[in-house]
């Protein structure tokens, strides 16, 4: 009944979808499937080890790294960004916490009005970090949600002090290897990935095109992973059995904050009030998203490579209809 209806809803829609659905109900796979293309000029299918780009979603590694090194006690959430980034702005003032929670108040640079022009350029997360200190403060620290892509740079950046390690490593000593995410990692335009979707969007006439150039490195730590559904469904087990992190660590994790987001993860309630966590991410050309229905104990991941028919907009419609199943 599930593909029969993911068939159809896709069917009624004007745009066409391009990527991967995977439903998981109790730990088992209950739907997977690839549409579209992965490489639309050599005709080359998505299938279901084709990486995507996940853009934001990439903020949930980033935030389990942070998590992990406070069960190390090597890091706590009411440490400031001054303990590790001398001489930012409001440093002393600034939690790990309201890094997590996107309440740093540092501005957004994907809000800034140079980000097309340096994001085409080579960063280092150094130089990530002097662009975001001359960036504007959207509030002071504590006091307002501003989603910032900004805080979780910063994050990326503590890692790395904090472990000795690039952010990259850390990942992949901490999380990646441990889980067997093999096809996982950060993304470089240097670097040759087999099996990795292309991205596109339509131009002004409709047509499809591909995806506005960025150089991965202006992403890193807050968007900047590729990955696939079935690595992120290994993931979603090792975070559901505790692998990674302890249980009363995960349901911090999950908590809501006055503004309606975990650690790395949006927090809210269904139409029928079951409770909701999630992310969703977009980056030049894809769209990604990564649901649990906590109550339900499910999770819906869904990868594009085409941002026309997004991701979130297929992800909420199987949540539905999940739903409505009762």
């Amino acid at each position: 009944m599930l593909k029969s209806y993911i068939h159809s809803f896709l069917n009624t829609k004007e745009e066409e979808f391009s990527g991967n659905i995977l439903v998981v109900r109790q730990g088992e796979i209950i739907y997977k499937e690839s549409f579209g293309k992965a490489n639309y000029e050599w005709d080359i299918p998505n299938t279901a080890i084709t990486k995507f780009r996940v853009g934001s979603v990439t903020k949930i590694f980033t935030a389990v790294a942070i998590l992990i090194l406070i069960e190390e006690k090597k890091l706590q959430l009411h440490n400031t960004v001054s303990d590790f980034i001398p001489n930012f702005p409001k440093g002393n003032q600034i939690t790990i916490e309201h890094l997590l929670t996107h309440t740093s108040g540092i501005g957004n640079i994907t809000d800034q009005p140079d980000f097309l022009l340096k994001s085409y350029q080579l960063q280092s997360p150094n130089d990530l970090i002097n662009w975001i200190i001359s960036c504007s403060f959207k509030s002071l620290p504590g006091k307002e949600f501003n989603y910032s892509n900004s805080g979780y740079i910063v994050l990326g950046k503590i890692i790395e002090v904090i472990s000795g390690l690039s952010y990259e490593e850390f990942l992949k000593q901490k999380i990646l290897q441990p889980l067997s995410l093999l096809n996982t990692g950060l993304d470089s335009i240097e670097v040759i990935q087999k099996h990795k979707a292309s991205g596109y969007e339509l131009d002004t006439n409709n047509n499809i095109c591909h995806a506005s150039f960025i150089n991965m490195s202006n992403t890193y730590s807050a968007g900047g992973l590729f990955s696939t559904v079935e690595d992120l469904h290994l993931l979603d087990d090792g975070i559901q059995s505790n692998s990674l992190l302890t249980k009363n660590i995960t349901s911090q994790m999950f908590s809501s904050g006055r503004f309606g987001y975990g650690f790395g993860w949006n927090i809210t309630k269904t139409k029928k009030n079951n409770m909701l966590i999630f992310h969703h991410g977009g980056i030049n050309g894809f769209t990604s998203s990564y649901l649990k229905l906590i109550e339900r104990n499910m999770t819906i991941i869904v990868l594009s490579n085409m941002s026309t028919l997004l991701t979130s907009t297929v992800a909420n419609e199987i949540v539905t209809y999940l739903e409505n199943c009762d």
